[in-house]
């Protein structure tokens, strides 16, 4: 018997070299992972050959892409959905990796998805009726943040779990119709968060490799953006607009910071109260006033220094020595073994779980659109049911 001729696709060109520059892979890459020469990648994009059904297969798991989308009638519009996004301190990027890309096409894919099926239940999404100006002065914004989320100080000086903080403040601005996700797949020095900042449904995106206090800082910075309504990418080169941007980030890091530590009740601690001097700070206390408000020993830091209780120098080294102790515990950020359950939950949240479930109560959407929509198997539902809704009323 002759050897068997391998079933080449039918796809075009174009779209060949579409998916890969949208998926931020380079013709080397394309070609590694189908198991392929770069020559022969090149021929695919230019028309003089086509790939097999399993080297096509091969490229659509390495693009994260359905394998229907190489058989559109043309390329899809260029996505530029991405408003904002921080990163770990020192952190660049030219080109944002195949995994941020992903990041931000399921967070923008998600929110359709919430916003199809709010709109077959016949609901409203809320819109937020709170704003911000970045000639506002900070501490106003940061009270209005506050007062509009209906989180106390006395809450907040009464939460101890690891992940209290951020279950808090992220419960309360879904609460406002924001959807909060959390990625579990892109580094932190490329990205701390992100925002896309939509009049229904805004989106505030989260790594899981942060530390929980970091990403409370992340989500209220978000936040700020969402209130500013400002939609820009952050790792534009220097330009007038770079200087804007400049000034939006500091202005929601610094409203981020009053936030979680307003002004009078830092200066009210007892810590602070009964510190012998205005610029000497050990490593205890430092960790002391940040489990007290729950935050980072950064936030702790930055608030110290707007406060000018902290000299810049003092500021910078222990900054510096935070930064190097977390090099030097990679460990940390890795994260142990999560239930499939609790990994849905951490990534989706909770008001995206509802609507999905809601939903499938009213037969708008079938138990597998469930299992598809939340990314977990069939067996894992009725935990998530019950811990977001309370009962199990069909898994």
């Amino acid at each position: 018997m002759g050897r068997k001729t391998a079933v080449r696709a039918l796809v075009k060109p174009e779209l060949i070299r579409w998916v890969r520059e949208d998926a931020g892979l380079s013709i080397e890459d394309v070609a590694r992972k189908t198991g392929t020469k770069e020559t022969t990648v090149r021929k695919w994009e230019d028309g003089i050959a086509k790939p097999t059904i399993r080297q096509l297969r091969l490229f659509s798991n390495a693009a994260k892409r359905p394998l229907a989308i190489f058989y559109l009638d043309e390329p899809p519009r260029k996505f530029s959905a991405l408003k904002d996004f921080r990163r770990f301190p020192g952190g660049f990027i030219s080109d944002p990796s195949p995994e941020l890309r992903l990041a931000i096409r399921l967070a923008a894919e998600r929110r359709q998805i919430a916003l199809e099926l709010a709109e077959e239940l016949h609901e409203t999404p809320e819109r937020l009726s709170i704003g911000a100006l970045i000639a506002e002065p900070v501490v106003d914004v940061a009270w209005r943040i506050r007062d509009f989320l209906g989180i106390t100080l006395k809450e907040q000086g009464n939460w101890r779990g690891r992940y209290d903080a951020l279950n808090a403040w992220r419960e309360a601005i879904e609460k406002h119709g924001v959807l909060v996700f959390q990625v579990p797949g892109v580094e932190i020095e490329e990205m701390c968060g992100f925002s896309l900042s939509e009049i229904l449904m805004p989106v505030i995106m989260l790594n899981v490799k942060d530390a929980p206090n970091g990403r409370v800082l992340t989500l209220i910075h978000e936040f700020c953006h969402l209130l500013l309504r400002k939609s820009e990418i952050c790792d534009l080169p220097n330009s007038q607009f770079q200087s804007e941007k400049s000034q939006i980030e500091a202005f929601c890091n610094a409203v981020a910071g009053e936030t979680l530590i307003p002004t009078v009740a830092l200066l009210q601690s007892q810590i602070v109260t009964q510190h012998d001097s205005r610029t000497n700070w050990n490593e205890a206390q430092l960790k002391q006033l940040a489990k007290d408000f729950s935050v980072s020993r950064e936030v702790v830091l930055r608030r110290l220094l707007d406060s000018e209780m902290i000299s810049y120098s003092g500021y910078k080294s222990h900054i510096k020595s935070i930064h190097r102790e977390y090099l030097q515990k990679p460990s940390t950020r890795k994260g142990g073994f999560a239930p499939p359950s609790s990994k849905a939950l951490s990534q989706l949240g909770r008001e995206f779980i509802r609507l999905v479930l809601v939903s499938c109560y009213q037969e708008k959407i079938s138990t597998s659109d469930v299992a598809e929509y939340l990314g977990v198997k069939f067996k894992h539902l009725g935990k998530i049911e019950r811990e977001v809704m309370g009962s199990s009323q069909i898994f």
